[in-house]
């Protein structure tokens, strides 16, 4: 393999949601186990490549858990970038439902009251 080619072929990588409650649970502990760190708590995300999961992130406090005899480096920042993208997200969501509320005025009208705090 040459330095500068990806590891993983773009097309066998996945990024998901966990589900830490129900059957990706121990999907999550063996990995966990594995890395020799404490299994993630909160929303996770989860990256797979073959249908195999090979890096984690939590969503809450951005800790990571990954296949320790893997070169997951690449993995684990395409994790953490999409954490970031979906912290943004969720920011601006935040955001937008905390704005100045509308209330119908007249017909065709919409007023927006001020927003105090």
């Amino acid at each position: 393999m040459r330095r500068n080619q990806p590891q993983f072929p773009t097309s066998a990588i996945t990024i998901r949601s966990m589900d830490i409650c129900a059957d990706d649970g121990a999907t999550l502990a063996r990995l966990a186990e594995r890395d020799s760190k404490h299994p993630l708590d909160g929303p996770v995300l989860g990256v797979e490549v073959e249908d195999r999961l090979l890096a984690a992130i939590s969503l809450s406090t951005g800790r990571t858990i990954a296949d320790p005899f893997i070169r997951t480096g690449e993995l684990t920042d395409l994790l953490r970038a999409r954490a970031a993208q979906l912290q943004r997200r969720r920011r601006r969501r935040l955001h937008r439902r905390r704005g100045a509320p509308a209330v119908a005025g007249p017909p065709g009208r919409i007023k927006t009251l001020p927003h105090w705090g």
